[in-house]
């Protein structure tokens, strides 16, 4: 007896914390102003922010040290996170059923930007990481169409070694970048569901830091592979 009432107190309490999670992330989207969809670059378009908390977000909430993106940072204190902000909001010319904010998830010099979208009670639906970088360092950008076809470019560096934020770019001032490009292609559906369409990868080449920090992903000169 003892063991059900305990089991029953503790599912109340999950559904009660997940009503108040849900009902912040209604607040979050009744606040953010609906703007047009943004071509590239979504954080043009940042009117106001609210924090989107940990148990709604429903995509991963890190940033990374190394430019492979694969050493998360972690940090000594358990319970400090990334700054994992809403920042704009837009939707689907034509469809009331979801809607898609702007995720900033960043701690310093790293920062990633998230596309996600959510039911209008809340409910997180789907995401897509589309634009990364370090300091001024771009190595995901990004495209959408107002049929919310998305369009992600990406520079993946080819060393096994990590190459690292601080110590090769900010202290050892590496001078160039040898990486691969990859163009991704996603279509958000009418159901708020993020699908990739198509990918395309090109031969690996040295990429100066200036280029990086300068130029756009997609006006590169790359030769695609067969």
């Amino acid at each position: 007896m003892k063991k059900i009432f305990l089991t029953g107190f503790l599912l109340l309490i999950f559904a009660t914390h997940g009503i108040a999670q849900s009902e912040w992330m209604k607040t979050v989207i009744a606040n953010i102003p609906v703007t047009v969809p943004p071509t590239s670059d979504i954080t043009k378009q940042r009117r106001v922010a609210y924090n989107v908390p940990g148990e709604d977000r429903g995509f991963p909430d890190c940033t990374y040290k190394d430019f492979q993106r694969n050493q998360r940072i972690t940090y000594k204190d358990p319970d400090r996170e990334t700054d994992c902000t809403a920042y704009c909001q837009f939707r689907k010319p034509g469809n009331s059923e979801f809607t898609i904010l702007g995720i900033s998830i960043d701690e310093g010099d790293y920062r990633d930007i998230i596309l996600a979208t959510y039911e209008f009670d809340g409910s997180p639906i789907d995401w897509v990481d589309v634009e990364v970088k370090f300091g001024d360092i771009k190595l995901k950008q990004y495209k959408i169409t107002p049929e919310m076809k998305l369009f992600v470019y990406e520079l993946k560096p080819t060393s096994p070694t990590p190459i690292y934020f601080y110590e090769d770019y900010i202290q050892k001032k590496i001078s160039s970048l040898n990486a691969q490009r990859i163009d991704t292609v996603y279509q958000i559906d009418d159901d708020g569901k993020v699908e990739k369409l198509s990918e395309k990868k090109y031969r690996p080449k040295d990429y100066s830091i200036t280029i990086l920090e300068t130029a756009d992903i997609w006006n590169g000169n790359e030769t695609p592979l067969q």
